[in-house]
């Protein structure tokens, strides 16, 4: 096992280096580990054993994987239906500069879960009861943005600016904002595509990388909010039932632009890690920012 305390950088065959050193040292079988994702973090599919491989980018985010182990063992006690850890592995650990953890995969299929069973999620994990001893950050909505704006080697300087006062400015805004539901644990990156439906039919939560302890407001944002207001995803009956399944219309809320923005600027910079894995990812990220300095809506954004 390597540890460095700083890796910058990250594509697939750094990914790849860290998946073949954790495995090794978690006794799995490696060979013909199928990739599935490269954003904030690489995930692999392995062909040996029923095992999702979770690569974070940076030993900086150790503390955030230990904690994410920390939620998946909570949740699993408490019975929610999330994601469950691989037995009897080794997780949080640390290979190649890069943190690895391992999931049990699930087998997929039926309808793709959609922002009613989003909301229905949301309003269930709130109610589970946290345990006393899970100590849980407190919520930063800007989280990792400045590190990453701090490390962007390809991105304009007049765009790395505008991005840091926007920073800045929204900072100030979020520590204004008179909150009306009551504060507790988020799931802090709450969107449907952080659902999946077994084959049984059931529905699960994935990435409890950023729980938090913070306003619910937050969740509701990030998952119904953004999507019916900023993208028109979601139509407004559909809304109108997510409304009801939750008892809190976000959009109502006096704070709801301030978060709206902060998510976006959240979205663009997660982007901007990797403009240059492709042209198109390059065009996105430029496309963003120019629509950041409009603020009109909808936006009309390509999802990565």
């Amino acid at each position: 096992m390597t540890e460095t305390p700083t890796t910058r950088g990250f594509c697939q065959q750094d990914a790849y280096r860290a998946l073949v050193v954790a495995c090794e040292h978690a006794g799995l079988d490696s060979r013909g580990a199928v990739p599935i994702r490269l954003g904030e973090n690489a995930l692999y599919r392995l062909v040996s054993a029923p095992v999702v491989v979770r690569i974070a980018r940076s030993v900086d985010l150790l503390s955030d994987v230990r904690k994410e182990v920390a939620v998946a063992n909570w949740l699993e006690e408490a019975g929610f239906p999330g994601v469950r850890l691989f037995p009897d592995c080794p997780q949080a650990t640390v290979h190649e500069g890069r943190v690895v953890t391992f999931w049990l995969h699930v087998d997929s299929g039926g309808p793709v879960p959609g922002f009613a069973d989003l909301v229905v999620m949301l309003r269930q994990l709130h109610d589970v009861p946290k345990p006393v001893d899970l100590v849980l950050p407190l919520f930063d909505p800007l989280a990792r943005v400045e590190d990453r704006l701090d490390n962007a080697s390809s991105v304009a300087d007049e765009d790395l600016e505008f991005l840091r006062q926007r920073v800045k400015g929204l900072y100030a805004e979020y520590n204004t904002l008179d909150f009306a539901l009551p504060v507790g644990h988020i799931h802090g990156d709450g969107h449907k595509n952080n659902l999946l439906r077994r084959t049984d039919g059931s529905v699960i939560l994935l990435d409890f990388e950023a729980f938090a302890w913070g306003p619910r407001e937050w969740d509701l944002c990030t998952g119904i909010g953004i999507p019916f207001r900023g993208f028109r995803w979601v139509s407004t009956d559909e809304y109108a039932q997510a409304v009801d399944a939750y008892g809190f219309d976000i959009t109502e809320w006096p704070g709801f632009h301030t978060l709206r923005r902060i998510r976006e600027t959240t979205m663009t910079t997660w982007l901007m890690q990797n403009v240059d894995q492709s042209p198109e990812i390059r065009a996105e990220f430029d496309r963003r920012v120019a629509s950041l300095r409009h603020d009109l809506l909808p936006r009309v954004w390509r999802p990565f």
